[in-house]
Formats: structure tokens, sequence, C-alpha cells
């Protein structure tokens, strides 16, 4: 297969990250994650959210960030896990295929030093990139303890068996890993970082998302928190067409907006503020005043009209704060928006599950040993059930506990 194949993720594999002890999630271009509260759905993005801080920060600071190996690490069982490993299964490069995949693998380590050492820990990290970059051939990256290996048999590789020293918690998803330059195996690792840099674990800040934002560059991707929204409104707004698909969707949803309109701040050069035009009110509503519903619908609907978007789109409770009326057009536009881009989101809606096909759905559960089980129903299981029940809605099942995944 060629150039011209669109990149995706197949899927996740989590262990011992935080209540992840062994997880093997599929992903299609949209998957969709229902179940009670503290049963694991969140520390699923979490997890892909950690892999993009080690592509654009390292290990280490993406371990810090998050009070450490110890605090991000699987808490149950009798004695502490000494490795979290996390996943991807994929086509990133330019000949994978769902029957030969790319794969990714990164393993932190931190076992226990004899007593006789001056300290207690120490970690190691262990990373694998496998990648098909030209038909036929399939290359591997390997770096454990201070070395890198490179097994290629492309002369753009240097061909055979490549060794570098590298540093003992550097990962190949960072730029100063010692590939070769211009390598195909360097480009599909590139592609790899690219792609992981910009997974989107989409969370909007409501009270952020209402303020004023500076006109950039940047305003062609907006942040997780939807700070910027906005800026971002603005970049669509010069689109053109996805502006006006907008905006229908906004006057549908919520009937007494007529118009959005993108305006200046008075005294601040070089920033824009966005005001609403309602039905029956003189004068403009300042988004800074609008309803926290109103806000959160924007900011949905300005993701699902990206016209740039990231290779994969994570949302939390996608359903909170928006009425039923409104979540079921959302969730239209979700479903048209992940023919353009991989779209995984947790919800507790009925509405969002009745419109789903059961390979979509996946069922979370969590153990009382603290540890999560995703997906608690395989995909013909949810199909069986759903056949016994006379093709009752996925919704009404999981509600009333035929699906599992309840409290």
């Amino acid at each position: 297969m060629g150039r011209g194949l669109n990149h995706r993720i197949l899927g996740l594999t989590v262990r011992n990250f935080r209540t992840l002890t062994d997880t093997k999630l599929p992903l299609g271009p949209l998957t969709v994650m229902v179940g009670p509260n503290a049963a694991g759905k969140s520390n699923v993005l979490h997890s892909l959210e950690f892999l993009g801080d080690v592509a654009r920060q390292g290990i280490e600071s993406a371990l810090d960030a998050r009070g450490g190996f110890d605090l991000l690490a699987f808490r149950g069982g009798r004695r502490p896990v000494s490795r979290i490993s996390i996943g991807l299964e994929g086509v990133w490069s330019d000949f994978a295929s769902e029957e030969s995949p790319d794969r990714y693998e990164l393993n932190i380590s931190r076992p226990r030093l004899p007593e006789a050492s001056r300290t207690q820990y120490r970690m190691y990290r262990q990373e694998r990139f496998t990648q098909h970059p030209a038909e036929g051939f399939e290359t591997v990256a390997e770096l454990t303890s201070s070395s890198l290996t490179l097994n290629s048999a492309l002369e753009a590789d240097g061909r055979g068996e490549m060794h570098r020293t590298i540093g003992r918690m550097t990962s190949g998803l960072q730029e100063q890993a010692p590939l070769p330059t211009g390598g195909s195996s360097t480009a599909a690792i590139s592609t790899l970082t690219r792609h992981l840099k910009q997974v989107r674990v989409f969370d909007p800040d409501v009270r952020a998302a209402r303020q004023p934002w500076g006109v950039s560059e940047t305003g062609r991707y907006l942040a997780n928190d939807a700070s910027n929204l906005a800026d971002f409104l603005k970049g669509l707004k010069d689109h053109g067409d996805a502006w006006e698909m907008l905006l229908e969707d906004v006057r549908t949803v919520v009937p007494q907006i007529t118009d959005i309109h993108l305006v200046g701040v008075p005294g601040e050069a070089d920033r824009v503020a966005v005001e609403l035009e309602e039905a029956g009110l003189r004068g403009r509503t300042r988004l800074t005043e609008a309803s926290w519903g109103t806000v959160r619908i924007l900011c949905l609907l300005a993701i699902f009209h990206d016209q740039e978007p990231p290779l994969l789109t994570c949302i939390e409770e996608i359903d909170h704060g928006i009425h039923p009326h409104a979540l079921s057009l959302l969730v239209g536009r979700l479903r048209e928006a992940s023919t353009r881009s991989q779209f995984l989101v947790t919800t507790h809606s009925l509405v969002v599950l009745n419109d789903l096909e059961p390979e979509e759905l996946v069922v979370c559960e969590r153990r009382k040993s603290g540890a999560s089980v995703i997906p608690a129903r395989r995909p013909k299981d949810i199909q069986r059930i759903i056949e016994k029940s006379e093709y009752e809605p996925m919704g009404e099942l999981w509600y009333s506990g035929a699906l599992g995944g309840g409290l």
C-alpha cells in the first residue's frame, strides 16, 4: 500500500498505568467508552496524553508532571509494580496496513536496587519501534539501557544492524535520538512523533473559552482547554464554508442565537472577542456573559468543524451540560467528523449510546482490586445481547445493566 494511505491508530495497549493493569483497546474511527465513575475511562485518555508529553518533553519531564513513577503506576495489589507499559498499533509508515501494522511500545521500569546501594531505585527505559517504510520490508528500532539499535535491510537506513550510544532515559520520540539522517525508518518514527505531539485530549475550560484571545498563527489549532476559542473561530471564519456550517449548527442547537460576531477588543490591538446576536434582545451578548452550556456547545462544534484535525481527538464526558436534544445533533456531527479524524470519547448519555454501532462501544468496569477492565465486553457479546433483546437500543440496554458497566 502506498503513500495515499490514511494514517490511523488501530489499538492501544496499557499495563500498570494508574488503574489500567492490562488494557487492550481496539480503536476505530469512533470509539465511545461508557461505565461508572472511577472505572478507568479517563486513564485511557491520560495514557495517550502521556505519550504526547513524552514526545514533546521527554520521559522524565512527563513523569515529573504527573507526580513521578509512584503516582502514575498502579497502586493496587500486594506489591508495588516496577514497570509501566504503553503501546500503540497502527498505520503511520508508507507501507503499513491493518494486516501488517506499525507498532510502538514504551516500557518504563523502576526495579528496587540491592540494599547496599546508595539509591533505593533506578529508572530505565525500553522502547521499540516497528515500521514498514518500504514495500516488503519491516524495520525495527530498539532502545535499551544506553544503546539504540536499528535493524533494517534498507539502503537509506544504512542496511544491517546499527548501534548508537544514547541517554538512559532518552526517548526515540525525541529529536536528539541519534537515528540515521534521511533514513526511511527515521521518517516513519518522525511521523509517529508528530502524530503523538498533536493528539488532543479535549476538556474545555468554559471560563477560559469565554475570554478574548490574541490573533495568531496558532489559531488554526484549538487548544485542549479551548482557551483560544476566539482565535480559532476567527481562523474558521476565514475558511468560509466551515464557518457557515458551524453557524447553521449553532442556530439549530441554540435557536435563540441568530449570528456570531468576532470583534476587536478596544484598546488591545490584535485581540478578538466573541459576541452573540440573540433573537428578541437588543445589542449583542458577549461570550463572557453567555451560559455555561452555550459556550461548551460552541467549543464542541468548533472541534467537529476543525479543518486541520489531528490524527486522534479525545473528549472527556462529551454530554456534560448538554441538553439531550442538542446532544443528538452533536452526536451526528461527531460521526461526520470521525470520517476525517479518529475520535475517542467518554460518556454517560443514553442519547450518545443509542446512536452507536456495537463495534464502537467500549464498556468499562472496575474490579474490587482497583484494576480497570477495559473493554469489559467484546463487540460480538454486545451484538448477541442486542439480538437477544430484539434490538433494544444500546443506551437502554446499558442503563438496565444488560451490557454491564453499571455502578
